[in-house]
């Protein structure tokens, strides 16, 4: 076997430099793309953020401003010469207006709780069938507003998961009140309550509204985005009420689905662990 020479060693020393410079290189290179990468997704969760807020301070003026304008009709009886349907009409004005001042609000107050990682769980078995029913009797004043109705389908068995009452209310409202917001005058959202066939408890709410793409359903479950910008403003609002939802969802341990196809509305699944599954885990 040959002897390696000077110059042989001086060769393999050159190449074994200059790949390990080549390394250096792609090393930093790969460090610089992913720099920017990360520069580039704060800017646009700091520009989605801006635009959010703004919008918020639009939809918080907007039913202040009624209430204000309504109360001061209301009160100023010798200004305005107001029938009594007239009065009763602005009264559940008011009341509409309020309801969904204090919509705002709290999703306002939840998304900075989820964004804080401040969410605490007080987990317990859960009626899903009185639950539902409790959450279309808050949406009464928001679906009467926008001229829709509830059909609850019932079904034969009881309905019962496993997650924190509270949180899932809150998931509850969220999902309802965007099924209302972009319900049809005159249209049903369907509701329904029961256990699925792994023996999980499911919540499902249907709307007849405009329906959305894949895409625009990856959209609506990232908090802080708005997916239809360019609709009507009768379907304004937030526009993180279903990720907030499935956030509160998800934390429980529960599943949230989201199936839709434009011009066919939109249909959510909120699913939860049966007590007795959830039980045995707690207690391993």
């Amino acid at each position: 076997m040959r002897a390696l020479t000077r110059n042989d060693r001086t060769t393999s020393s050159l190449m074994a430099e200059f790949a390990a410079g080549m390394a250096e290189a792609a090393a930093v290179r790969r460090a610089g793309l992913e720099a920017n990468a990360a520069r580039a997704a704060a800017e646009m969760s700091i520009k989605a953020r801006s635009e959010f807020l703004a919008n918020m301070n639009h939809e918080l003026r907007t039913p202040l401003n009624a209430i204000i304008g309504f109360a001061t009709m209301l009160r100023d009886t010798g200004a305005y010469a107001l029938s009594e349907e007239q009065r009763g009409a602005y009264a559940d004005y008011i009341l509409q207006s309020a309801d969904l001042l204090l919509n705002h609000i709290n999703t306002l107050l939840e998304a900075a709780a989820l964004d804080g990682g401040d969410v605490a769980l007080d987990p317990a078995a859960i009626d899903l069938t009185a639950a539902l029913a409790d959450a279309v009797k808050r949406a009464k004043i928001a679906a009467d507003a926008a001229k829709a109705s509830f059909e609850v389908k019932e079904d034969s068995a009881p309905a019962t998961g496993w997650g924190d009452p509270v949180r899932l209310s809150q998931a509850l409202d969220h999902v309802i009140r965007t099924a209302v917001r972009f319900s049809p005058e005159g249209s049903k959202i369907l509701v329904r309550a029961s256990l699925d066939k792994d023996g999980w408890g499911e919540i499902a709410v249907r709307d007849r509204g405009p329906g959305l793409t894949s895409e625009e359903i990856d959209k609506a479950l990232t908090a802080f985005s708005e997916v239809h910008r360019g609709l009507d403003r009768s379907f304004a609002g937030p526009g993180i009420g279903l990720a907030i939802a499935k956030s509160f969802v998800e934390l429980q341990g529960g599943r949230f689905a989201v199936k839709s196809r434009p011009g066919e509305g939109t249909l959510v699944r909120i699913t939860l662990p049966p007590p007795a599954t959830a039980r045995m885990q707690l207690a391993g």
